[in-house]
């Protein structure tokens, strides 16, 4: 199997899966613990939405980080699958931030309607700063998700060992 570091790429190939998987609990991990932490769950309530929305923000750059290593050891490895993969989930979730952030602006509105006057600009404040957050990331993933597209595209697939040739000279049977 050809890699992006030719000769030096043997030993690499024995880490590769130890790599993925901890690009995976990067991902996984905060995810796991965002998820514990905004129970009990009352997405009826536009407060709990608001919170949580806040909250997911700040949970999404060691995520990210998890992903830029495994878009890193799949190109390195010309892990096509991989590559394609990560770039599909990279728009998928990019797409569905844009839509977290619409519903959080729409939050925002309500809230701030109801709010005390002296609130209002903390809330206002918060809020803009998790669509900001979330919108950066969107825009990262959208690039990831491109990039690891293309770079997929642009590996050669994998060849089928070539069948041996017959030995000249050996009797058959």
């Amino acid at each position: 199997m050809a890699t992006a570091l030719g000769p030096y790429g043997a030993p690499f190939r024995k880490i590769s899966g130890a790599l993925y998987l901890t690009s995976a609990l990067l991902i996984l991990i905060p995810i796991v613990d965002f998820v514990t932490s905004i129970v009990p769950y009352l997405p009826g309530s536009s407060k709990w939405r608001f919170a949580s929305s806040a909250l997911f923000a700040g949970f999404l750059l060691t995520p990210l980080l998890g992903v830029a290593m495994a878009m890193i050891v799949a190109g390195l490895m010309n892990h096509r699958f991989v590559l394609r993969w990560i770039g599909i989930l990279s728009l998928v979730v990019a797409v569905g931030l844009v839509v977290a952030c619409a519903l959080l602006a729409l939050d925002i509105i309500e809230l701030r309607s109801t709010a005390e006057p002296e609130v209002q600009g903390a809330l206002v404040l918060t809020g803009v700063r998790a669509i900001f957050k979330n919108l950066v990331m969107s825009g990262s993933l959208v690039y990831i998700g491109l990039a690891c597209r293309s770079a997929s595209a642009r590996m050669e697939p994998p060849r089928a060992e070539a069948p041996m040739a017959p030995i000249v000279g050996t009797p058959r049977r």
